[in-house]
């Protein structure tokens, strides 16, 4: 038997010691209590209920009981009064006694009534309470990549006799079913050069329109890729301002001459710069960028849906990247078309500004690609003249 078996028994076994010595002094004082009172109790009164009695509600004293042996218990003898009688007349008194009757309940006697109140009560609780905290201030106040909304007039398309069949520009459309020659038809909001290391005006080209031909909307049209290259950003999440893009990279090694001698880069803009409209942007970031060779960057902007391209994915002119659509800080379906000369070898895995869900790395890429000075823009339109003049 274990230790803790042992002890447990011998508990029990106190406690039942213990009740029975109790209960056996209980039993002894009420056998000498009543062992003395019946010794010391010698009359019994009983009454005559003779009618013929002239005295019949007289008590009468007749002793009904002889004393007990003397019992040694320790105990002084008690002294009780011997009643005497007296011819007071008896008068009954009488006691209720209580009786108690159980009664099942356990079955209602009556039906069970109920009332019912509706309450409905809604409560709504915020679980989660995001709080971002951005690592570098914004102070631009300008998202150049806005879209004015176009008119609810449908576009009118150029008739046959207003389009020369022989107008040729250096490079294609970037719509799939709209020609070069009616781009500038559907052309919402202009290049604007901003001001020198400002992020406002109006960095690229947009094209959109609610009704144009066979056309019924622009969004979704396929985006074709204007020239050859590589991809150097195309990523799966939408950051502002340019939402998803494709950004592909040219060499100018690569291009045709009269490309590169009709890409004109605008004289630096004369206005002053408005602090106001300047980005903070992170440092401490290591660009490793080729300086010694230039190429051409054409970026495509707020696409409907992630790129089917990948990261350094090459294409070739006339490839699909994408579909026009809405996505960034856009207010209605366009194609953003933006074109810089700059460093070689550049890379944007993501970037994006104006949200403190961005991280340091994608507002150092976006502060690099708009207002370092290393990436010149200059307006898309001058390689969509016509080449026939």
């Amino acid at each position: 038997m274990r230790r803790d078996d042992f002890l447990a028994t011998l508990s029990n076994f106190s406690m039942l010691t213990m009740l029975g010595v109790k209960a056996l002094v209980v039993i002894i004082f009420v056998f000498t209590v009543l062992t003395a009172g019946l010794k010391n109790l010698q009359i019994s009164t009983a009454y005559n209920f003779d009618p013929n009695s002239p005295a019949s509600s007289v008590p009468v004293t007749q002793p009904i009981s002889q004393p007990l042996p003397d019992l040694a218990f320790g105990f002084k003898e008690m002294v009780v009064p011997i009643a005497t009688p007296t011819n007071t007349p008896f008068i009954p008194t009488f006691t209720d006694v209580p009786t108690m009757v159980f009664t099942d309940t356990s079955v209602p006697t009556t039906a069970p009534s109920a009332t019912f109140t509706m309450t409905q009560t809604a409560t709504v609780t915020e679980t989660t309470q995001a709080t971002l905290t951005a690592t570098s201030l914004v102070t631009a106040t300008l998202r150049s990549t806005a879209t004015a909304l176009p008119s609810l007039t449908p576009t009118p398309k150029p008739t046959t006799s207003a389009v020369s069949g022989d107008f040729q520009s250096l490079i294609p459309s970037p719509l799939e079913g709209i020609s070069v020659s009616e781009l500038s038809d559907i052309i919402t909001q202009p290049f604007i050069m901003p001001p020198t290391g400002e992020d406002s005006g109006h960095h690229g080209v947009d094209f959109a329109f609610w009704r144009y031909g066979d056309f019924t909307t622009i969004e979704g049209v396929p985006i074709l890729s204007v020239f050859p290259g590589k991809v150097v950003s195309a990523y799966n999440k939408i950051l502002p301002p340019y939402g998803y893009m494709v950004m592909v990279e040219t060499p100018l090694s690569n291009l045709p001459q009269e490309v590169i001698d009709a890409i004109e880069l605008p004289e630096a803009s004369t206005t002053p710069a408005n602090p106001s409209n300047r980005l903070t942007c992170p440092t401490g970031f290591a660009d490793w960028w080729d300086y010694n060779s230039q190429s051409l960057y054409v970026l495509y902007g707020h696409l409907e849906e992630a790129p089917p391209v990948q990261l350094g994915q090459s294409v070739k002119i006339g490839d699909v990247l994408g579909k026009v659509g809405n996505s960034g800080s856009s207010t209605n379906p366009h194609l953003h078309l933006e074109m810089r000369i700059g460093p070689s070898d550049a890379t944007f895995v993501s970037m994006g500004h104006y949200d403190v869900n961005t991280t340091d790395q994608e507002r150092h890429n976006y502060c690099m690609w708009r207002i370092s000075g290393d990436f010149q823009l200059f307006d898309p339109m001058v390689l969509y003249t016509d080449t026939t003049n």
